[in-house]
């Protein structure tokens, strides 16, 4: 008989909807200092306001480990297609620069 007890998924998702929830949250129970900012809510938010979508310049990738139904792991990610919109960018300086 196979032991399934290491058998592991990588899942990526492009829409924070399509993990459940209270099993995102629950993994936030085993940091010692947890966000607000790595909640499914606020990851959602981000989503379905299009503030982070490939419009703005952001492609949101929400990468998950499973094991049987469970998740085990999860990790927001998000890839820049430009250098627009960063709040820390300076237009004055870099005006200045050149």
């Amino acid at each position: 008989m196979k032991n399934n007890s290491f058998d592991y998924v990588t899942r990526l998702f492009a829409d924070p909807a399509g993990i459940p929830r209270d099993a995102w949250n629950a993994l936030l129970a085993h940091e010692a200092q947890p966000t607000p900012f790595m909640r499914h809510e606020y990851l959602g938010a981000l989503h379905a306001s299009g503030s982070a979508a490939p419009r703005t310049g952001w492609t949101p990738a929400f990468l998950t480990l499973w094991r049987g139904g469970e998740l085990q792991a999860a990790c927001p990610l998000y890839r820049k297609a430009h250098s627009y919109g960063e709040y820390v960018f300076d237009w004055a300086w870099a005006n200045a620069y050149e």
